[in-house]
């Protein structure tokens, strides 16, 4: 059985889901192939009610036909990782992708962070400036509805952001205005959460469960731009895991092959081709695509698809104020402090934010005091005030492309859908480790000036933010796409999403995502015609 449409897409996440409704609107005829099922919020909440797992994707299916990272196996169980330290990748293979866990957070990359090797002597710079990035930005706030607050001087806007920001939690504002004496001039984050009624969705309700998912749907998932394309024409077909992409004897790519959860396999036929899966699963689908005529795989003439792997590393500090903060109420996390997003140290260390956390750890607080052997009805009032006096600041920082720090796959060790299982392999270097020591200095003056008892400091941990495998670049020796994302080696395919990234910052990933896929979804739309 062959499909057909003039564009197909792999992957329905946000860049796909972007791509396809930019696409349909100028009349293009669209195909998305996911490789995970069509899910229900309801349902989904639901699951997490019943389930014992505290991940992110406890509640969310993990077909053996489309499988992922599952927390709750030892690592090593759907992927393989070498090197230190260990990154507990996250992420969906669903009708909408990772943005249903997402934590809506939608910030821009700062306009150095295009220019690193040319402003700070290392990484690399992008083959795109903040400038021509700037409108495609303002666009996908739009689209997703960004709630912020305009003003910041490093940030040349064109446009305000559609929807102011939320209120600031009574935690955060004690946070705020007791480490302000110390320079630390917290702001709002924008995030893709409705500060009021927006694009048919209500109002944040604050139920402090952004992630693992938002039971109201005010934060934006990409399936509000699934919908919106599929009502504009999309063909989306679930349950259809992707094996192999084609390239015909001139280099362009013909036929995108997959299979259904019964085994049947069928093929999907276009004039172009978009892959919009996440920075491990697009290479490990290049790299798997290897046949006589591309040995090395689809695109990876240069040998670079699957190398520059990037994460935000991350770390965090908890502790018990001496006065009650009620986190937990409203949405999770609604400032952090930039100071440390840019500026001439990046010459030698990374650039990081902090941020404050709102959630409630009951599971944790509870095995705390349990192991300490409280019984009722002192653990019921141990519990109480150690969750009313908690909070937590998290930490994000920018790591630099390596091409060491790579996506293998190995044929001889396959997962449940019979595909090649992947091998991470992955490390910090000293330009990021001497941002760890920054940030630990930062927590000592943190825990000090709020006079509080330190509980926690975390060990690195990963943001699940996968960067970097497939970066765009002019120069076909050290990158994988050009400026407009299209392949070098094959004129009809295209990748959207985070893989595309030369570098990656201290902001999460999904804003740019998103402007690169309307950015994307331009350039093949102006190809088709020609």
């Amino acid at each position: 059985m062959t499909e057909t449409a003039d564009v197909v897409i792999i992957g329905s996440g946000v860049a796909g889901a972007m791509c396809a409704w930019r696409l349909a609107r100028k009349g293009v005829k669209v195909l998305i192939l996911e490789a995970g099922p069509r899910i229900d919020r309801g349902q989904v909440v639901r699951n997490f009610m019943a389930t014992v797992n505290l991940d992110l994707s406890g509640g969310y299916p993990n077909e053996p036909w489309a499988p992922r990272p599952d927390w709750s196996t030892p690592v090593g169980g759907y992927f393989r990782q070498v090197g230190e330290p260990i990154v507990r990748a996250e992420y969906l293979r669903v009708v909408g992708g990772t943005t249903w866990h997402w934590n809506g957070n939608a910030i821009r990359l700062h306009p150095s962070d295009f220019r690193l090797k040319s402003t700070y002597g290392v990484g690399v710079d992008w083959p795109i400036t903040y400038d021509e990035i700037e409108p495609y930005y303002v666009e996908a706030e739009n689209e997703m509805g960004v709630a912020g607050e305009d003003g910041d001087p490093q940030f040349p806007r064109s446009a305000s952001y559609p929807m102011p920001p939320l209120p600031s939690t009574y935690a955060d504002r004690i946070i705020m205005d007791r480490l302000a004496p110390l320079g630390f001039q917290f702001a709002a984050r924008p995030v893709t959460r409705n500060s009021r009624d927006y694009d048919g969705r209500a109002r944040c309700e604050g139920f402090s469960l952004c992630a693992p998912i938002c039971p109201s749907g005010a934060r934006y998932n990409a399936m509000v731009h699934v919908e919106k394309a599929e009502k504009l024409g999309v063909r989306v077909i679930d349950n259809a895991r992707v094996d192999r992409v084609e390239a015909g004897p001139d280099g362009r790519i013909i036929a995108a092959h997959f299979a259904r959860p019964g085994g049947e396999t069928a093929m999907a036929s276009g004039r172009a081709f978009i892959l919009a899966a996440n920075g491990l699963e697009s290479p490990r689908l290049l790299l798997a695509s290897a046949d006589d005529r591309v040995p090395a795989g689809i695109a990876n003439t240069s040998d670079q698809v699957g190398r520059n792997f990037m994460e935000h590393p991350a770390y965090l500090v908890r502790g018990l104020m001496p006065v009650p903060v009620y986190s937990g109420r409203g949405p999770d996390g609604t400032v952090a402090w930039y100071g440390g997003r840019d500026g001439a140290f990046r010459k030698t260390r990374a650039a990081f934010h902090l941020a404050t956390g709102n959630r409630i750890r009951m599971h944790d607080i509870a095995n705390h005091y349990l192991a300490e052997g409280l019984m009722p009805p002192e653990l019921d009032s141990a519990i109480q005030h150690h969750a009313i006096h908690e909070f937590e600041i998290d930490s994000q920082l920018e790591q630099l492309p390596n091409p060491d720090n790579r996506v293998t796959i190995d044929w001889s060790d396959r997962d449940s859908a019979g595909q090649p299982r992947m091998t991470l392999h992955f490390t910090l270097s000293e330009y990021e480790l001497r941002t760890s020591a920054e940030i630990y200095r930062q927590f000592d003056r943190i825990v000090k000036a709020l006079n509080c008892k330190e509980i926690f400091r975390s060990d690195f941990f990963a943001h699940h933010h996968l960067m970097g495998t497939l970066r765009m670049g002019q120069d076909r020796r050290t990158a994988v796409v050009d400026d407009t994302c299209r392949a070098h080696d094959h004129p009809n395919l295209f990748v959207a999403g985070s893989a595309v990234f030369p570098t990656g910052g201290i902001a999460n990933p999904t804003l740019t995502i998103a402007a690169l896929a309307l950015r994307t979804a331009d350039a093949v739309s102006v190809q088709l015609r020609s």
